[in-house]
């Protein structure tokens, strides 16, 4: 991630899902880096400086979402988190990770933008 710059950190362990999230974000004009994990996504931050806003998935194997975002905070208090999860609820799924905001799987592209923009820009 590289200063000056709208870098969003997407973390998701679905290929497809983090395929497509990041093309949106890219053709968007975002730099984006990509985490199959919260322990990936832990190595991105560690490494560089913080991004505009984090896009996260809940479930996934290893460190998952809720994990990642105790960590997260634990360093980083002011990147906005973006839940976004296939889970029946997910504003309580947002709660658990302190997010700023929350998207519903399969995720709407333009809902997507719409929020990341919120935060990022």
């Amino acid at each position: 991630m590289r200063n000056g710059e709208r870098a969003i950190l997407v973390v998701d362990d679905d290929a497809d899902t983090l395929a497509a999230e990041r093309a949106v974000l890219v053709d968007n004009g975002f730099i984006v880096v990509a985490a199959r994990d919260g322990a990936e996504a832990m190595r991105a931050i560690e490494a560089g400086p913080p991004p505009s806003a984090i896009v996260l998935d809940i479930q996934m194997p290893g460190v998952d979402g809720p994990a990642f975002a105790l960590e997260l905070r634990q360093h980083l208090r002011h990147v906005p988190l973006i839940v976004v999860t296939s889970a029946p609820d997910p504003r309580h799924e947002a709660d658990r990770c302190n997010a700023e905001a929350y998207l519903s799987k399969p995720f709407d592209t333009d809902r997507l933008l719409r929020t990341v923009r919120r935060f990022a820009d």
